[in-house]
Formats: structure tokens, C-alpha cells, sequence
């Protein structure tokens, strides 16, 4: 040192060049051979006695020693020959009483960076402990402790992302997330190890190297995220990630210490096309996660241009690189937007599911439905079985034997009694309504009828009455079945009757149409038997016996109602009008 001062400005950052013309000098740098760039600050007590001081400077690099009065009070390293990397912290030293003295003292404070030869300062603050404490442990939390935070933060991330791949191979978002976050917790060793565990060129080299495969990793997040598949791209910049890590790796000739700026700079376009990228989508898309990816993303270049002005000394040194918070709170909004991203699928999956369960409980219904459909028809089928069986024998039992006593009647002598014979012809024709009411009907109304004329045609025309036949298509009738048809042939049956026995006509006209009831709510079919024979009044309806009251209470049974029209000498109607859905009341018989 010599004896020479000379005036400088703190925070001082041009040390080595102002006295060693460039940064490295031009003799070697190492524990023994850096040299020491000394600063002197004097300073004036009256009572020294009375108190102990405290030294406080926000930044300075690499090693520090003190001097109070001559005698050395501290020093920021304990062995001589090891090599440090103190840049990002804060010096704090106490003076004890026993170094200070009154009237003028003197503080010497020598500098030295072995391993860069970069040396740097900020200013010193001198006074006591209580009043500058709280200024030095905010700018340790802030320098150091966020970064060590940080650190931690992002290897516990990069430690669950990778596990979310392992167990989930086909989850490349977290496997690329869980990278970008472990190369980053890399990165973050270098502001605040002091004492690498490896070699300084090694560590320089490991840290400098792992911010491009960090935004390579990043910009990969980002396309895939919003499935943007470029394979040839990834290829490339991963390709131009690993040759930037070798041209830097320690004894290629370049210094990775050296060359950092630069390779900050050269990641800029990657930087700020994928910056582009978030804050486009996120202006499109307006969701959570896309604010997420683009608040964080910009907030992290932000933060970044700021730390590169630090470095550069483009503003001062004593401010604190702020990358460490920026990097956590990115990869802390990538994980919020993933995390958005995973509740927005759980929602969709949820209506998925309960559109699913809809489904499943619509076509449980339907099988349901189906299932007792299928009963019914096999309860149909077992009445049909039996129907037919019970026809069959009626055919070919009770039939027959009427049949033939029908036929030994006729064939006797001319003394025979014709009431005989027209009471087994009824009975055959009572029979074979019978057997008729039997057949599958299936609603088919106009079936049941045909059936009904081929049947009563003969004994008409043997009773000399022409038939006319104007029936209309009919709607189907779902409820009607054997029961109910046999309430329709019988209706029918008396209608036919009282015609042959007491109209004295000559013509009946059988005739359906579909209609409106009374109330006209609802549509009814109806069925008119009319005959131009002699009629009656209503007074003369109790010598006709009980033959229209049952056929209003076989009406009333099938929900619907007879009604007669008659008067003397201009024929009888008779029309019968069923319901087209499913009677809501009936008369039980």
C-alpha cells in the first residue's frame, strides 16, 4: 500500500481498473497473490468509553478486512487461501469500546477478490448497534435469506413437479416445469454459498449455465401449455442450450464468470418472445391461469432487466438483486396456473360426471322400461298361450259338440220344434263371439269389428237385412284387450239382436268416426249401429227387457258411454263412444 490516498465516492465499482488498468489486471489472481484495495474513513468520539459502534456497508467484494486504530477487529474469512464469493452480501462488524479512542479514529477497511479481482463497496455507515442493526438484517433477509428461501422453494417444487411425472409419464408439463425449477434452484446457489463446495470455475460454470436451460425449459412450458407442438424447435434450443453450456465450461478459454453478461443478453429475444407468447394468450383467453403465466413470466424479465442494470452498475450497487424473489414468484404463478388450470378440468370433469350419471340413470330407466316390457309381453304371451289353448278347446270341444246337435236337430223329423234349433244357432253364434273376444286384439278396433261382421253376416242375410258398411280408419286404442273387447262384441251383439228381433228393419248401416267429447278436452271413436226399422218411444223401452242397460253399463265399464236415438217409425241408432287414451274411470263389472 502506499502512502498516497486518493479521494473516491462511495459506493465505489472502478477500484480495480482506476488502479490496475482493466478488471483482471495483468498479474495472476489467487489467496496470495489478489491485490488489496484499501479505504480509510476517520471519524471523531468525545466519550469513547461510554459505547461500542457498529461498521455497516450493504455490499462490498469479495473479502473484507478491518481495522480500527491500527488493530485488526474482524475479517469476513477465517483462512487466508480460501477463496470466497461475497458479492451479494452485507458487511457488519461491532468496534468494541477497548478499539475506539477519543478525538480522532481511524478505520481501515482492505478489500480483495482473488478470485475475479473485481473489487466493490458500498458506503459505510458507522454508529450504534441498536440504530443500525434493523438496516442490516433487512438488507441480509433481503440479499441472502430470500435467496436461500428461494432455493429451497424451488427444489421442493422441482422435487413434486419431476414426482408428478414419475407417477404420471404422460404430465410433460410438470416434467418441464420440475427441470426449469431445479436448474433454477442451481442458480440460486450463487447468491448466497460464500464458499463453494466445489471449484469456484466449476460452481461459476454450473450456475452461469443453468439460466438458458432454464428459459429453454420455460419456453418449451409455455408452447406446450397452450399446445403448441413445435418438435424441431425444442430440438434446436435444447441443441443451443447444451453447446452455450460447453463453450463456457471451465478450460475452453472462456471465463463463465466473465462471459455471464453476455449470455444473458443473447437470451433476451428467447425471453421476451416467450413473454410475447403469455401475455398474448392472456389477453385472448382472459382466464386465471393465462393471467397467472403472463403476470409472473413479465414480472421475472422485469426483475431481470433491473438485476442486469445492477450488475452493469448502471444503478447502484448497494440496491439488491431481486431475481431471487422474481424467479420464486414465477414459478410460484406457473404452479397457481396449473394448480387453475387442474380445478377448471376438475369442474368439467365433475359435469362430465354428472352428465355420465344422468346418462347411466337414463339408460337404467330404459332398461327398466324395457325389463317391464319384456314381463309384460311374456305375462301377453303366457295369456295368449292360454287364450289359444282355451279356443282350441272350445273349437274343437264345446263348438263341435253344438255343432253337431245343431245338425241332428235340422236332420229330424218335420215335428221338430224350430225353437231348438234357433237356440243352439244362437248359441253357436255366442260361441263364436266368444272365441273372437279372445284373439290377440292389440287396440286394433277395426279388426275386432271385421271380425264382428264376417260372423253376423249370415244370420243377417238369412234374416233378410242388407248391411252397410261405412267404417273410417280408427286411431289405435293401447287399452284395449281381450276383456275389453268382449265388452264391444257384446255391446255389438245386442245391438244386432234388438235389430233382428224387434226393429222389423229392412237395412242397418254400421259406421266409426273420431270425434271430441262434450266437454271437447279430449278425443273419443264412435261406433253407430242404425236401422230404418219401426223405433220406439222411450215409454217402450221396459219390454225390451234389460238389453240396452247392459250395454250402457258395458260402456261405463270401457270409460266411454251409449247413447240411443229412436222414435216411431224412424229407426233406432245406437252409438257407442270409447275414450282414444287410457280411461281415467270406469265403471268395475
Amino acid at each position: 500500500m502506499t502512502a498516497d490516498w486518493i479521494w473516491v465516492e462511495l459506493p465505489d465499482t472502478t477500484a480495480t481498473p482506476r488502479l490496475e488498468g482493466s478488471r483482471l489486471g495483468n498479474r495472476p489472481h489467487g489467496p496470495q497473490q489478489a491485490p488489496v484495495h484499501w479505504y480509510r474513513f476517520h471519524f471523531t468520539l468525545a466519550d469513547p468509553v461510554v459505547r461500542s459502534l457498529a461498521l455497516y456497508t450493504p455490499r462490498y467484494s469479495d473479502r473484507a478486512r478491518v481495522y480500527v486504530n491500527g488493530s485488526m477487529i474482524d475479517r469476513s474469512f477465517l483462512d487466508p487461501d480460501r477463496i470466497e464469493h461475497g458479492w451479494n452480501r452485507p458487511l457488519w462488524t461491532v468496534v468494541p469500546r477497548i478499539a475506539l479512542q477519543a478525538g480522532r479514529n481511524e478505520i481501515l477497511i482492505g478489500v480483495d477478490s482473488p478470485y475475479t479481482g473485481e473489487v466493490d463497496i458500498g458506503r459505510l455507515r458507522v454508529g450504534p448497534p441498536a440504530a443500525l442493526r434493523d438496516d442490516y438484517e433487512w438488507t441480509y433477509i433481503v440479499r441472502v435469506s430470500t435467496a436461500q428461501a428461494g432455493f429451497w422453494m424451488l427444489a421442493g417444487l422441482a422435487l413434486f413437479s419431476l414426482g408428478v411425472w414419475a407417477v404420471r409419464r404422460s404430465e410433460r408439463l410438470h416434467l418441464l416445469l420440475g427441470l426449469g425449477a431445479a436448474v433454477f434452484a442451481v442458480r440460486m446457489l450463487h447468491y448466497f454459498v460464500v464458499v463453494p463446495p466445489i471449484s469456484p470455475d466449476v460452481f461459476w460454470w454450473i450456475t452461469t449455465a443453468s439460466l438458458p436451460w432454464t428459459m429453454v425449459f420455460l419456453f418449451l412450458f409455455a408452447f406446450r401449455y397452450y399446445g403448441i407442438l413445435r418438435p424441431r424447435l425444442a430440438r434446436i434450443l435444447l441443441l443451443m442450450a447444451a453447446l452455450v453450456t460447453v463453450a463456457i465450461a471451465p478450460g475452453t478459454g472462456l471465463d463463465a464468470y466473465e462471459v455471464a453478461p453476455w449470455v444473458y443478453l443473447a437470451l433476451l429475444p428467447l425471453a421476451l418472445f416467450t413473454a410475447g407468447l403469455f401475455v398474448e394468450r392472456a389477453v385472448r383467453l382472459r382466464s386465471a391461469p393465462p393471467i397467472l403465466l403472463a403476470a409472473g413470466y413479465t414480472t421475472t424479465i422485469a426483475v431481470s432487466w433491473y438485476d442486469l442494470a445492477v450488475m452493469g452498475h448502471f444503478v447502484s450497487l448497494e440496491l439488491p438483486y431481486l431475481m431471487p424473489v422474481g424467479a420464486v414468484l414465477m414459478f410460484l404463478s406457473f404452479s397457481l396456473a396449473l394448480g387453475a388450470r387442474y380445478v377448471e378440468w376438475l369442474g368439467e370433469f365433475e359435469i362430465l360426471n354428472r352428465t355420465l350419471e344422468e346418462r347411466v340413470q337414463e339408460r337404467q330407466a330404459a332398461l327398466e322400461s324395457s325389463f317391464e316390457r319384456l314381463e309384460a309381453l311374456h305375462r301377453e304371451q303366457a295369456l295368449t298361450e292360454e287364450r289359444q289353448r282355451l279356443m282350441r278347446e272350445i273349437h274343437d270341444g264345446i263348438g263341435a259338440n253344438l255343432v253337431t246337435t245343431l245338425a241332428a236337430v235340422e236332420a229330424s223329423d218335420d215335428g221338430r220344434d224350430p225353437r231348438a234349433a234357433n237356440a243352439l244357432r244362437s248359441a253357436i253364434a255366442d260361441l263364436k263371439l266368444t272365441v273372437d273376444s279372445l284373439e290377440p286384439v292389440d287396440g286394433d278396433l277395426l279388426s275386432l269389428l271385421g271380425n264382428l261382421r264376417y260372423r253376423l253376416a249370415p244370420q243377417l242375410e238369412h234374416a233378410g237385412v242388407r248391411m252397410q258398411w261405412e267404417v273410417e280408419p280408427l286411431p289405435m286404442l293401447d287399452w284395449l284387450r281381450a276383456p275389453q273387447a268382449l265388452h264391444v262384441l257384446r255391446i255389438a251383439q245386442e245391438a244386432f239382436s234388438n235389430l233382428m228381433q224387434h226393429a222389423g228393419a229392412r237395412t242397418v248401416r254400421v259406421s266409426t268416426a273420431v270425434a271430441s267429447n262434450d266437454a271437447g278436452d279430449a278425443e273419443v271413436v264412435r261406433i253407430e249401429f242404425s236401422d230404418d226399422g219401426v223405433g220406439f218411444a222411450h215409454g217402450e223401452l221396459v219390454p225390451l227387457g234389460k238389453g240396452l242397460d247392459n250395454m250402457a253399463h258395458r260402456a261405463a265399464v270401457l270409460g266411454g258411454r251409449l247413447v240411443v236415438r229412436s222414435a216411431p217409425g224412424a229407426g233406432t241408432t245406437i252409438c257407442l263412444e270409447l275414450p282414444v287414451t287410457e280411461p281415467r274411470t270406469a265403471v268395475t263389472g
